[in-house]
């Protein structure tokens, strides 16, 4: 069984980030492993206001020199929430020992969204995120992210063609990753999505869905795990973008049943049977 390092804020109450990741992973027969890099008394969602915050940097630290004490390492890192420039710069040093060889490392560059920083974020953080982005192996932007990242300038709604191929050209000017860009398919409406491009294959294309009621604390998170939970068990950038993609508006349709799902959080947890077999059909078609 393949063990995925992740690399999340945790949030007491409300599901996002490493609380979404673990349970997903471990549903889709992966073993996870957390190093979180904050803790939260709850998400910081709307109807939170006043959470508790506590950084974990120096705990990180602690814990990374613990592993590297009986040689641990792992077969994919998925890194989400990062609290600070120094956190990155943590990552950049550290993060290389804790992977195998042939490991692959997923990113997610949470710091913005709708063309606004998130609060405590700025461009001298995004440009020490797009360092890390250069050793990824995939990255999931969204549109606002990939603007701050990469200095394209940001638009709402469904991105044309011209402009998501100016954006992969500068992206493949810094990294070698394969990019997943979330939102992409968003026009307002009726659809949603996410543009795929393949930097193994050169396969790129649209991955789209219907849209379903509204934005959620934790939808990005779980995008990202169904990803990573998908490609850790050998499918393609573009099957796992799609499965990603076909899952969210089911778990949201689903969810709008609980009165208060902006604080409770999104019913993944209905899906993960659902998961898992996908994983199992997947293994058999393997074999």
């Amino acid at each position: 069984m393949k063990n995925i390092l992740i690399i999340h804020d945790a949030s007491g109450f409300g599901k996002c980030s490493t609380t979404v990741a673990l349970p997903i992973l471990s549903g889709m027969a992966l073993q996870g492993t957390i190093l979180p890099t904050a803790l939260l008394s709850t998400h910081t969602g709307p109807g939170f206001e006043g959470f508790t915050f506590l950084d974990l940097t120096d705990e990180m630290e602690k814990i990374v020199r613990h592993w590297h004490s009986f040689g641990l390492q792992f077969d994919a890192a998925y890194v989400g929430y990062l609290g600070s420039i120094r956190q990155i710069k943590f990552l950049e040093k550290e993060l290389p020992k804790l992977l195998k060889d042939d490991a692959v490392f997923y990113l997610d560059p949470v710091m913005a969204d709708n063309g606004e920083f998130y609060y405590g974020f700025d461009q001298d953080y995004a440009d020490e995120m797009a360092k890390l982005c250069a050793m990824a192996d995939v990255i999931m932007p969204n549109q606002t992210e990939a603007s701050f990242l990469y200095g394209v300038e940001y638009t709402e709604g469904v991105w044309p063609q011209e402009k998501i191929d100016e954006f992969l050209r500068i992206v493949r000017q810094q990294t070698n990753a394969s990019v997943v860009l979330t939102g992409a398919g968003f026009d307002g409406e009726s659809q949603t999505g996410a543009y795929y491009f393949d930097a193994k294959t050169g396969e790129q294309g649209l991955a789209s869905a219907a849209f379903i009621g509204g934005k959620f604390h934790g939808t990005g998170d779980i995008f990202g795990s169904i990803f990573v939970g998908a490609q850790a068990n050998g499918a393609s950038v573009q099957e796992a973008t799609q499965l990603a993609v076909d899952y969210i508006p089911r778990i949201i349709e689903k969810s709008l049943d609980d009165p208060n799902v902006m604080q409770n959080g999104l019913q993944f947890e209905l899906f993960i049977g659902d998961l898992a077999n996908y994983v199992r059909m997947l293994k058999q078609n393997q074999n």
